[in-house]
C-alpha cells in the first residue's frame, strides 16, 4: 500500500507552525510497513483542499490528513472528504454525546458551530479523541482510504497511537526497518562513490548516503 500525507492548515504555509505531524506520521507508517511517497500542505481553503485531495489519490491508495476538522467556518476536511467519496453529512450520535458530556464537564453551552464536529460523513469509521474536542475518522471506498486526525500534534499523537495505529495495521502486510550507520572520517560524496555499485544493484535492502 502506498500512502501520502496531506496536512491542512494556512498556519502551516505562513510558517508559523512547524510542521511536526508530517515527520511523526513519516515514522509511524514506516514502522508499519507502509510505503511513503508524497507529502504535502495545503491552506484552508475549498477549492484548493478539494485539489490537492484529488491529487493525493492519485498517486496514494491511503491519504492521512490532519488538520481542519474543528468548529470554524474554514475547518472543511471533513466536507471535502465526503464530497470526493460521495458521501452526505450527518450527526453521530457517539460524537454528539461526548462532545456534550465535555461541555457540561467544563461548566458552558457550546455553540452551534461547536456541534459541527460531531458530523461525519455516512459511513465513516470514527475516532474518539480523549484530548480534544474533534474526532478523528476513516472513510473507506473504491479501493481508496483517507484518514483524518486532528491538527494539534498532542491530540494526533495520541490518537495515532490509541486507535489509528491498530486500525492501519490491517493493511499492512510486512514491517520496514531502517538503520543508521555513522562514519567518522569519510564524506557524504566518498561514501556514495565507494558504495556505488552496491546501491545501485540492491533493492531490498536499499543503502543511502
Amino acid at each position: 500500500m502506498v500512502a501520502e500525507i496531506l496536512c491542512v492548515g494556512t498556519e502551516l504555509l505562513l510558517g508559523d507552525i512547524v510542521n511536526t505531524n508530517a515527520a511523526y506520521l513519516a515514522k509511524q507508517l514506516a514502522s508499519l510497513g507502509i510505503d511513503l511517497y508524497t507529502q504535502s500542505v495545503v491552506g484552508d481553503n475549498p477549492e484548493r483542499l478539494k485539489e490537492s485531495l484529488a491529487i493525493a489519490f492519485s498517486r496514494a491508495e491511503l491519504v492521512l490528513m490532519t488538520g481542519g476538522l474543528g468548529p470554524t467556518y474554514d475547518d472543511l476536511t471533513k466536507e471535502t472528504v465526503a464530497a470526493y467519496f460521495g458521501r452526505k453529512m450527518q450527526r453521530d450520535a457517539h460524537s454528539y454525546e461526548r462532545l456534550m458530556e465535555y461541555f457540561a464537564k467544563v461548566g458552558k453551552e457550546p455553540t452551534p458551530n461547536n456541534l459541527k464536529q460531531a458530523d461525519m460523513p455516512e459511513g465513516a469509521v470514527i475516532f474518539d479523541n480523549d484530548n480534544g474536542t474533534a474526532p478523528g475518522l476513516a472513510v473507506e471506498g473504491n479501493g481508496k482510504i483517507a484518514v483524518l486526525m486532528p491538527g494539534p500534534p498532542y491530540e494526533m499523537t495520541a490518537m495515532f497511537e490509541a486507535r489509528i495505529r491498530p486500525y492501519l495495521q490491517k493493511f499492512s502486510e510486512k514491517v520496514l526497518l531502517s538503520r543508521t550507520i555513522r562514519i567518522v572520517g569519510m564524506g557524504e560524496s566518498e561514501v556514495e562513490y565507494r558504495l556505488r555499485d552496491y546501491m545501485l544493484s540492491h533493492l531490498n535492502p536499499t543503502v543511502a548516503p
